[in-house]
């Protein structure tokens, strides 16, 4: 593998790895949250925007083409986006102290997960490469 190779090798195993983490912490968080007019349903969209992040990339990486490869990423980072949003109305909604320092901590990481996802898509439009990304997470079982 080349030193180009190898480094979009890392990139996604970073990205893989820093999903599911935000994933992990957007459910605790949601968990946490206090109930207010309106928070079953900000949970229930917060978590499911969270998931389809992941969701979306798995498709992209069992992707058959670069057009359907591009057409999940894309999707990947609009829900990455879509999380962001969800994650700013819950901040706002939130008064507790240590709940919004953590919605901020999770509302930074989306920014890393929609470069990555931006810099991984133009990466294949480049290379015209999906056979670099064709393998799922590492997950240790």
């Amino acid at each position: 593998m080349t030193d180009h190779g190898s480094t979009w090798e890392h990139r996604r195993t970073e990205l893989w790895d820093r999903i599911f983490q935000v994933t992990q912490d957007v459910v605790t968080l949601a968990e946490q949250m206090t109930e207010t007019p309106g928070t079953n349903v900000l949970r229930g969209q917060l978590v499911q925007a969270a998931m389809d992040v992941g969701k979306f990339l798995a498709r992209a990486t069992a992707a058959h083409g670069e057009g359907d490869f591009q057409r999940n990423i894309e999707e990947s980072r609009l829900k990455a986006i879509e999380s962001d949003y969800w994650l700013r109305l819950a901040y706002i909604v939130q008064q507790r102290e240590e709940v919004q320092r953590d919605l901020s901590s999770v509302i930074s990481q989306y920014g890393s997960i929609v470069d990555l996802l931006n810099k991984l898509g133009r990466h294949v439009q480049d290379t015209h490469d999906v056979g670099l990304h064709t393998r799922g997470p590492k997950v240790n079982l």
